[in-house]
This record gives C-alpha cells, structure tokens and sequence, in this order.
C-alpha cells in the first residue's frame, strides 16, 4: 500500500544528503583553492626635472642611456606610468618610446629645487599596495633658495641634523608600512649649470657626476622585480644599497642527514635524543634558510659567517659553515631532503662543542647592517671639481638619514631558536 508520509520523508532525507553533500563539496574547493603569488601592479616612473638635473641631458651622456634603458626594460616587465618632479608630480601624456625621445630633444630640467624629503613623500604615496616606483635624481640635499640667500652655509651647517632628520622621519614612515628602497648609483658626463651648496652657478663641461635611481615599494615585491630589471639593463649601476623592511626571518627548516655529524634525531625541528661523550661522534646538524628577500650583500657567504650571532644557554654551538644552495651536493640526499632544500637559498651548518645540561636553547640572530660605499661618494664642499668629481653633496647625511630608519637597535635580518635536548 502506497504510504505518502513514507514517500514525502525519503524525498526530504534524500534532499538533506544531497544538500550535505554539495554543501562538503563546495568547502573542500575553497580550502584546497592555492594562494596567488604577490606580483607587481604598476609602476611609477619619476624623472626628477629640477635646473640643477639639467646637465644630465645635454649632449651624449650616460644618464640619457641609463634612464632610456631602465623605463623601456621596466615597461616590458609591468606597465610604466610616467612623471617628472620638481616641486609636485607632473604626468607624462605619452607612451614610454615618446618620452625616451622627448629626454633627447625636449627642454625638461626647468622645474624649481624641491626639498628631496617632500619628493619621497610624494614617490612614497604611488609605492603602497602592490606598486612599485621608480625615482631618479641627482639626490642633492639642500635647503629653500630662500634659505639659501639667507645663510649660504645653511646647507653644509644644518644638513647633518635639519636635513637628515627630515629624511629619517619620512624613510621611518615608509618603514612601518612595509616599504622598502633599493638605491642604484651611476656616473655620468655632465654638461651645463652646476650649483653649489651656495646656489653659486659653475658651467660644467663633461666633468663626471653621480646620479641615483630609487626603487621603492614593499619589500616582498622589489627584490625579485629589482633583480629581474637589473637582469634585463645594458650597464650594471656602480653601486647598490637595499634598505629592507621586510621583518625578521622567523621560520627555518632542521635537515635530518644533510652535513649530519653524531647521534640524534630530528622531531618537530628540534633535535632530540643526542649522545654525548668522548665516545660519541661530535654532533653537527644543518637547517635551511630563505634568504631571498634579503639584500644580495646580505646573501653573501662571508657576511653570514661574519655577523650571524650564535648563542645557547646551557651549551656552546658554534656556525661553522655557510654554503649556497646551488653549491649542496644532492646526490645521496632524499628526495624529501632535497625538497627542503628547494625551498631554501642557504644551509648553515652546527658544530655543538658543549652541553651543560639535558635541555638547551640555541638563538640565531642576524643583525641588520647596511653597507656604507656613500660615504665615498659624498663632500661637503661641491665649490671646485676636485672636491665635487664624482660626489655629491651632504649624500652621507642623506643615506644616515635612511640608514637609521630600517637600521634600528632591535631591528634584525633574522632571529630564530633551536631547542637541543639529550
């Protein structure tokens, strides 16, 4: 006999499982959806046109080469927008091939000096979110013409504290943000007005000057654009200084045979179970590190000997070797070791010489330093060409400034720890 309420339930449970089901279906999608990698949106070219960047662009020099290179090769990797500055951004109405040509035949260095802290400022504000800008000047801190006019030594008086702490102050901002700025320096023939720290006027023919390209934006984002754009230019700058505000390295991984020496196991990236004795081999075990946002100078081999601090508390552990991934040798390596490896630029390798007790912690911290070659590249008198060639005034002042922003006492490259326990 045909039961109706039997029929309608089986409907109903029937629709409740097809429900739960589709309802399990759809969140399985979602959580096994893959994050999308952070990639640059657009970039922001700004030419600096104050009178003073003048004789970068008359006759054949290597600045025009340089910024013609570096905006067509940035416009192949993502869309270049484009602006000249002076005193506020002015944007270009043309396409990147127009004003390649318009550096060559175009009056552009016209504009008023600009304090450079105020330029930052306005650089920084097209360098948030995922964007990235380009900022090209010859970085002479000065004051106000009307200062100027004032006190001519304004500039070489007051550049250490006046000037540099308006540099601090805007460079402590892009940090807290999470902006980062990589520095490229060139030299270049110059030919026209040259003015002094004084405003004092000096034709210049050919005598060689530095210039600076800027590239700020989020840390994560401008060291593997930076790199692909260097990879792609026609002249490598003379110099390169990264100011990074990417925050510590926290996360590292414990390999289980890699350059192991002695008894012990690894359990949750700690190392357990070690035998100690004068039986026993001497324990050394080797971790992983992703070193890859980190300044290239900061990369290197001999400036992670040389200022990665080793401590622990009840024990002695000492670094005792730094090598590249490429220069691993992966033959007898697992293929799950070898995937640790993948993911990793660097291996540093252990040696524990001590333990005074069955429990110890090892801290690795690695200090922010920045390189200082600025130094060499700066005067602070710019009135004749010995005292001016390839320098640039107050650049020491104006690189402390940025130096100090990211290079704060607490502030680290990387700060890990590693419990050891018998």
């Amino acid at each position: 006999m045909h039961n109706p309420t039997r029929t309608l339930l089986s409907i109903l449970l029937a629709l409740t499982i097809a429900s739960c089901g589709g309802g399990k279906k759809r969140e399985k999608t979602e959580t096994t959806a893959p994050t999308k990698a952070e990639t640059v949106g657009t970039v922001h070219f700004f030419l600096e046109t104050s009178a003073s960047m003048g004789g970068y662009l008359k006759g054949g020099t290597t600045f025009k080469d340089v910024v013609a290179d570096m905006v067509t090769k940035a416009n192949q990797l993502k869309p270049v927008t484009l602006y000249t500055i002076s005193g506020k951004p002015e944007p270009v109405n043309a396409d990147v091939n127009t004003f390649v040509a318009q550096m060559a035949t175009t009056p552009l260095a016209t504009g008023k000096s600009s304090e450079l802290h105020q330029i930052f400022r306005q650089v920084g504000e097209k360098a948030k979110g995922n964007n990235v800008a380009i900022f090209v000047s010859d970085c002479i801190l000065s004051f106000p013409d009307a200062d100027i006019k004032r006190n001519p030594e304004v500039n070489r008086n007051d550049a250490s504290s006046t000037l540099k702490n308006s540099i601090y102050d805007q460079f402590a901002t892009f940090s807290k943000l999470g902006i980062g700025a990589t520095v490229l320096a060139y030299t270049s023939p110059f030919n026209g007005t040259y003015y002094t720290y004084q405003n004092q006027k000096q034709a210049l023919k050919g005598e060689s000057r530095p210039f600076y390209v800027w590239i700020v934006g989020k840390q994560s984002l401008i060291a593997p654009f930076t790199q692909q754009l260097l990879e792609s230019l026609s002249m490598a700058p003379a110099k390169r200084l990264d100011f990074g505000s990417a925050g510590a390295l926290k996360q590292y991984d414990l390999f289980f045979g890699l350059n192991k020496s002695g008894e012990w196991r690894a359990e949750r990236n700690n190392l357990t179970n070690i035998e100690m004795g004068r039986k026993t081999k001497p324990i050394e075990f080797a971790i992983g590190l992703n070193l890859a946002n980190l300044p290239d100078y900061a990369q290197a081999e001999t400036y992670l000997q040389k200022n990665m601090t080793v401590s622990a508390d009840n024990g002695t552990v000492k670094l005792v070797k730094v090598q590249r991934k490429s220069a691993v040798e992966t033959g007898r390596m697992s293929d799950r070791e070898q995937k640790l490896l993948s993911q990793n630029t660097h291996v540093l390798t252990f040696h524990v010489d001590n333990l005074f007790a069955d429990d110890a912690t090892v801290t690795l911290k690695l200090p922010v330093r920045f390189d200082s070659w600025y130094a060499d590249w700066s005067t602070m008198d710019d009135r004749t060409p010995t005292g001016r060639r390839n320098k640039t005034f107050a650049l020491e002042h104006l690189m402390t400034g940025v130096r100090e922003a990211y290079q704060t006492n607490g502030n680290e490259f990387a700060s890990m720890t590693i419990k050891l326990s018998k």
